[in-house]
C-alpha cells in the first residue's frame, strides 16, 4: 500500500505535467531559442577570434556543452518551491502533517513523475540538434563520453531536488519568499554552468564553483558528455554529487524540522 501510494503520486505528476498541452509545448520550444542563440554566438567568438580554443574549448566541444548545458538545465529544473512557499503561506501543508505521506517522498515522486514526461521530448529534442551539428560537420561523438553523461544525469537531478527542497524551507521564515526564489534561481543558474562554462569566470572562481554543488548539476555531467573528464575524475565527480545530495538532505530534514515548529495552519 505505501509503494502503491507514491506510484499514484508519481503518476500524478506526469499527469500534471500534460494537464496544459499548449503551454507545454510552448515552453519547450521556448527553451530551444536560448540554445541557438548561444550557438550562433560562439561560432561567431570562434570565427572572429581565430584562435582554436577559446576558454579551454575547440569548437565542437563548445557546441556540445552550450546545448547540452541546456538541455540539462532543462531536464533537472524545479519549480516546486513556489508550490512549497504556497503550501507554507496559506495552510496546505497542514493536510500533509495528518495524511500518511511523507511531504519529502510526495514532492519527489511528483518532481520525479513530471520529469519522466518531459525528458522523453527535451531529450529527443536534443539528438535531433546535435545529429544536425554533427552532419554539418561540427561535432562529434564517443560512445564512453555519452556513458559518463547517463550515469552522471541522476545524480544532478535528484542534487538539483535536494537543493530546491532545503531552499523551499526558507518560507517557514520569509512570508513573501518567491522573489528570494527568483534570485537565488538565477545566482545557481549561472553557478551551475547552465549559461556559459565555469571557465570564463577564471581559474579562482572556477575552483571555489568546484566546492559547491551547483557545478555538479550540470557543469560537471556536461564536461563528462564533452569529453574534457577522464573515467576516474567523472567516476570521483559521481561521488562528489552522492555527498552533497546526503549532506544536503540531512540539511533540509534539518531546515524542515526547524521550520515546522513555527508552523500555523491558517486557511487551507
Amino acid at each position: 500500500m505505501r509503494t502503491n501510494k507514491y506510484v499514484k503520486v508519481l503518476q500524478l505528476g506526469m499527469q500534471n505535467e500534460m494537464e496544459y498541452r499548449a503551454n507545454y509545448w510552448l515552453q519547450m520550444a521556448g527553451f530551444m531559442l536560448p540554445i541557438m542563440t548561444q550557438i550562433f554566438l560562439w561560432l561567431a567568438v570562434f570565427g572572429s577570434s581565430g584562435q582554436a580554443r577559446v576558454l579551454g574549448y575547440s569548437l565542437p566541444e563548445m557546441l556540445v556543452y552550450v546545448v547540452m548545458a541546456g538541455v540539462t538545465g532543462k531536464l533537472i529544473a524545479t519549480g516546486f518551491e513556489y508550490e512549497i512557499a504556497t503550501d507554507i503561506k496559506e495552510g496546505g501543508l497542514a493536510k500533509f502533517m495528518v495524511q500518511p505521506v511523507h511531504y519529502f517522498a510526495y514532492r519527489f515522486c511528483r518532481f520525479i513523475g513530471g520529469k519522466a514526461v518531459q525528458s522523453a521530448v527535451v531529450l529527443l529534442a536534443a539528438v535531433i540538434l546535435l545529429l544536425c551539428l554533427s552532419l554539418d560537420g561540427h561535432i562529434g561523438f564517443e560512445l564512453s563520453h555519452i556513458l559518463l553523461y547517463i550515469l552522471a544525469l541522476p545524480g544532478a537531478l535528484v542534487l538539483n531536488f535536494v537543493v530546491y527542497y532545503a531552499l523551499s524551507g526558507i518560507a517557514f521564515w520569509v512570508t513573501e519568499s518567491a522573489g528570494l526564489f527568483y534570485t537565488l534561481s538565477l545566482v545557481i543558474y549561472v553557478a551551475s554552468g547552465t549559461v556559459f562554462p565555469l571557465t570564463i569566470f577564471g581559474d579562482a572562481l572556477a575552483r571555489l564553483f568546484s566546492l559547491l554543488p551547483f557545478s555538479y548539476t550540470v557543469f560537471f555531467p556536461v564536461n563528462a558528455l564533452t569529453g574534457k573528464l577522464t573515467v576516474l575524475e567523472a567516476a570521483k565527480g559521481i561521488g562528489v554529487q552522492w555527498l552533497w545530495i546526503a549532506v544536503l538532505a540531512a540539511v533540509s530534514r534539518w531546515v524542515w524540522q526547524a521550520g515546522l515548529k513555527r508552523f500555523v495552519s491558517v486557511g487551507g
